[in-house]
């Protein structure tokens, strides 16, 4: 079996300081002891808390019974998170698209020529076309600690207020967790392999966008080849198309149609990513985050147990590209 070489991945560990929560988790279901009896409310405001569920005691059939206190939560042992989802919709606001719209389908050129199309990646509910995210990234976990459990209410001098159900709602009490400084810690991930093939067929079902004929895949090579040198300057930035480029180690020469980005284009892709990351921050009506560091590795180890090194021994990465190249996967035949 052939075996490739080069650059599989760009790794990368990110720290980001803030304050406050940034990512709120909803108001989930609580129990409180009112006049001696329990009651239920959802008027507690909870961050995103790794290991915590607020279901105290479920029933037979999986549902719950009994459900925790406001106050019950430790914040010893459960970490304030900023979800990776979060995270992505911030690191491509800048390139905002609507699904739904029409315009995509007819027009989806217009969004594979961005980074958002390119690295965020997307899917199409019309035509179901699709491309997969080449960027793994992980939720953005809190290393400090400080949280705050507060309860509060309104002052019953307050002139009398009603609520939707027309009950009173002039001294009603609610809580929620707050918290101070945050510092977090986050890993991601390019995928060399995802990144630098563009399919432009169904065959094995992840087509990025329709094509009638060699013609088109051409142009829409050119397309992408435009968008790169514009973006990076770089002129030896090439996009090409094939009609049949194989994934080396295929037993047969059975492969799709598609675009192939080369070294240059790559790394235009993988600078470009950083960049995003570095520059990400994220300002909350309750909190605030921004990234204070981004160490990266471009990892070319051929052994499986040095996935994501950089996690374990960062004296093992390679912190610049230098003369090494990206791994090739994809070959024309």
């Amino acid at each position: 079996m052939e075996k490739v070489t080069g650059i599989k991945s760009v790794d990368f560990k990110i720290t980001a300081l803030g304050h406050g929560v940034v990512n709120w988790n909803g108001s989930p279901s609580l129990t409180i002891i009112n006049d001696n009896k329990f009651k239920n409310i959802t008027n507690h405001s909870m961050p995103k808390l790794r290991g915590y569920s607020n279901v105290k005691e479920f029933n037979e059939d999986g549902t719950a019974k009994f459900y925790k206190h406001p106050e019950d939560v430790d914040l010893s042992t459960v970490e304030l998170y900023i979800s990776q989802n979060c995270i992505r919709h911030h690191l491509f606001r800048g390139e905002h698209y609507n699904l739904n719209s029409p315009k995509l389908a007819e027009n989806i050129i217009s969004l594979l020529c961005s980074t958002t199309g390119l690295i965020r990646g997307y899917v199409n509910p019309k035509n179901e076309n699709k491309r997969t995210s080449p960027l793994l990234l992980t939720d953005f976990v809190d290393q400090l600690g400080n949280g705050n459990f507060e309860q509060m209410g309104r002052w019953e001098v307050k002139e009398k207020e009603t609520n939707k159900a027309g009950k009173d709602s002039s001294n009603s009490l609610f809580s929620k967790f707050t918290f101070g400084d945050t510092k977090y810690i986050s890993y991601g991930s390019i995928s060399i392999e995802q990144l630098q093939f563009i399919p432009l067929c169904a065959d094995f079902g992840r087509e990025s966008m329709k094509i009638n004929n060699h013609k088109e895949g051409k142009e829409v090579a050119e397309k992408l080849t435009d968008y790169l040198q514009t973006l990076s300057g770089n002129k030896n930035v090439i996009a090409e198309y094939h009609e049949n480029y194989v994934r080396r180690g295929s037993i047969f020469d059975e492969g799709e149609q598609g675009v192939l980005l080369n070294d240059d284009a790559i790394d235009v892709l993988v600078k470009q990513t950083i960049e995003l990351i570095t520059d990400l921050s994220i300002r909350q009506a309750k909190g605030y985050m921004y990234v204070d560091d981004v160490l990266v590795d471009y990892n070319n180890s051929q052994t499986a147990k040095d996935m994501f090194r950089i996690k374990k021994d960062e004296s093992q990465i390679l912190q610049e590209k230098g003369s090494n190249t990206y791994a090739v996967y994809y070959e024309g035949k």
